[in-house]
């Protein structure tokens, strides 16, 4: 395991000091949030995951980042864990850091959760941060959310479910079912499976189809712009809306309709309903067998 402490402040000057094994960041003249200074210790560690009888994972943090690279069958299944604790000084930081309890559990159903909590009550000045990088069989169903930290997902198969409120999704994915959502971010998806939900409110959407056959689902922004790329066997009923902004659409569709703020048209055998929006920025669909 290591640990680190220090000092954190967008504006300060920091100077790592090498002291005792841990590395101390000090800055010049202190640093102040609302409440005051906040000092943090961090420490690392890594689990393993039983993955005998396992067919999904549900990972949770407040404050934190979500990776998860999916692996072949039979390999080893593992987490590592970044805790970080805050508090007014070193020492409340570092009593933080130990107050954050990690679990790694079986909740029954072949679902294993992951998450944190504090194992004793929290002070008022204390802060916990903890993120997670998994490496898991790629077959999983996941359902992994965090409020303020990105989601990143590589090389899943299985069902994925990837929200965060405000930090960026990414996702690579194959023949599950996907739902991605941010409230301030970018969605990025590369996808192969039947269905699709990709949500944000302050950010772009872009999204790899071209290896999609028949798929259904929704993508979606408030303010930012849409980037759809299909495949010669991606198939369809197309609907693209803009409130503000333009289509650029060279997909061959047939049975189209088209005016300035919606294309409508049968892409490829055409099939389950596939709905584009934005309300404000553009909307592009291209192929690549164009």
């Amino acid at each position: 395991m290591r640990i680190r402490t220090g000092l954190v402040c967008a504006w300060a000057a920091v100077i790592p000091i090498l002291a005792s094994g841990c590395v101390i960041v000090a800055t010049d003249g202190g640093c102040w949030s609302w409440g005051g200074r906040t000092v943090w210790a961090e420490a690392d560690e890594e689990r393993p995951i039983e993955t005998a009888g396992l067919t999904a994972l549900e990972v949770r943090t407040h404050n934190g980042s979500i990776d998860f690279d999916g692996q072949a069958a039979g390999e080893a299944a593992t987490v590592t864990i970044t805790k970080k604790g805050g508090g007014k000084n070193q020492e409340e930081a570092e009593e933080a850091l130990a107050a954050i309890r990690v679990f790694v559990e079986s909740s029954g159903g072949g679902k294993t959760r992951i998450g944190w909590e504090w194992a004793v009550p929290k002070k008022s000045r204390w802060s916990g941060d903890v993120s997670f990088a998994i490496r898991a069989p790629g077959n999983l169903h996941l359902d992994a959310e965090t409020h303020n930290g990105g989601v990143a997902v590589e090389q899943v198969s299985g069902d994925v479910k990837a929200v965060t409120h405000n930090g960026g999704v990414r996702v690579e994915s194959g023949t599950g079912k996907l739902h991605a959502q941010t409230h301030n971010g970018q969605v990025q998806a590369t996808y192969a499976g039947p269905e699709l939900t990709l949500i944000t409110h302050n950010g772009k959407v872009s999204a790899d189809l071209s290896k999609c056959g028949a798929v259904a689902g929704s993508l979606t922004t408030h303010n930012g712009g849409v980037h759809v790329t299909v495949g010669k066997n991606t198939a369809a009923m197309l609907t693209c809306q803009t409130h503000n902004g333009g289509i650029d659409c060279d997909a061959p569709l047939t049975e189209s309709r088209k005016t300035r703020r919606e294309v409508t048209g049968k892409l490829g055998a055409g099939g389950p309903s596939l709905g584009i929006e934005t309300h404000n920025g553009s909307i592009r669909v291209k192929s690549t067998s164009g």
